[in-house]
């Protein structure tokens, strides 16, 4: 083997490692945010005893929020036995760090309205939409109650989330899924210095990437 082709293969293997380490969803030594606090809005890990008020924050937006996030969910046939299995979900995906669910609290009444999911890159972005997986760190989306948007306070959630984002997370890029039909969220996507990576025609969805900049 000769000199070079080691150092091309020894470049090689560091930039996997690298590419690895950078793609992490999450390692050990790293410490998860607790939350994130603005004017007019809170950002928290969602707690077992949220579960009630959980489940009646979203469905009473449930058709707005079924026609607007594309995720076949909420079903108006959904329950309270099927949101305490999914916050019991959550809750468990939060001990082992595989992902991360924080409800957003509006400060005046202390009301639930909204969610925030951190989840890994799902293999299926890389295989249907040639999104790199080893790219990103982990993927965020978002839900906001339809009295909260007519508040306008989809704009202060996003610049919330977003400093959080770089003030916070251990994170150096990641990855903004939003359906067609979300308006509010894809209004927000393409002012924001999030880049625009193409759709999803089959899904129905954008992406964004978004690079964060320490703080």
């Amino acid at each position: 083997m000769t000199a070079l082709l080691r150092c091309c293969l020894l470049l090689l293997v560091l930039s996997l490692s690298y590419s690895s380490v950078a793609a992490d969803f999450w390692q050990q030594e790293w410490v998860v945010p607790e939350y994130a606090e603005g004017n007019n809005l809170i950002i928290r890990p969602i707690e077992s005893s949220d579960t009630a008020r959980f489940f009646h924050s979203y469905m009473t937006s449930q058709k707005w929020l079924y026609n607007r996030l594309g995720w076949a969910w909420p079903s108006e046939k959904s329950s309270q036995e099927q949101n305490e299995t999914m916050v019991n979900y959550h809750l468990q995906q939060a001990r082992e760090k595989t992902a991360f669910t924080y409800l957003v609290i509006d400060k005046k009444d202390k009301s639930i309205i909204g969610a925030v999911y951190m989840v890994p890159v799902a293999a299926s972005r890389e295989e249907r939409n040639g999104i790199p997986q080893s790219s990103y760190n982990a993927e965020v989306s978002w839900w906001l109650l339809e009295s909260a948007v007519n508040d306008n306070l989809h704009n202060d959630f996003f610049a919330l989330l977003t400093n959080w984002l770089e003030a916070s997370w251990p994170w150096r890029q990641v990855l903004f899924p939003a359906s067609e039909n979300n308006e509010t969220a894809l209004q927000l996507l393409e002012s924001s210095s999030a880049r625009s990576l193409g759709r999803d025609l089959d899904a129905k969805e954008k992406y964004f990437s978004y690079a964060i900049s320490r703080k």
